[in-house]
């Protein structure tokens, strides 16, 4: 709920606007400093392309009419949102995947040594111009046994 009862369901997500399903990735550097209260002030795994699911059908360029894609802008990401701390669970996004501040310093240095390198930040994925260093797969856990 983004506080006007809108908690982002739709029939291509509907456990909110995450996009599920296997997507591309890539690692670029942070948003710009005058963003990092919403996007923090780490190095962001931006969704470059959706290859399978949900993610298939609203991120992929090559299934878009208009070829590009429905969505983009969707970010792995932290951020210092107003009233939040680390305590808390994670505010809802527009489709972003939200993660702690902690463990986005963790994830992107752990990207690094494993070889990926970060990529200038051209704050899209329409024509993006890198080859994606990796996949992510987002998928929904459902409770209890």
């Amino acid at each position: 709920d983004f506080g006007n009862g809108d908690v982002g369901l739709n029939d291509l997500s509907p456990n909110g606007n995450t996009p599920t399903g296997l997507m591309f990735v890539d690692l670029n550097t942070p948003e710009p400093a005058e963003d990092e209260e919403e996007y923090g002030k780490f190095p962001v795994q931006r969704v470059v392309d959706g290859l399978e699911g949900n993610a298939g059908l609203v991120l992929a360029e090559s299934v878009s009419l208009t070829s590009s894609a429905m969505r983009t802008g969707i970010l792995m990401h932290t951020g210092e949102w107003p009233g939040w701390d680390p305590s808390m669970p994670m505010p809802n996004s527009d489709g972003c995947m939200h993660v702690h501040p902690e463990d986005a310093d963790q994830l992107w240095q752990s990207l690094v040594a494993l070889g990926v390198q970060v990529r200038p930040n051209p704050y899209s994925s329409a024509n993006y111009p890198y080859e994606s260093q990796g996949l992510l797969s987002v998928f929904v856990e459902s409770g209890g046994d």
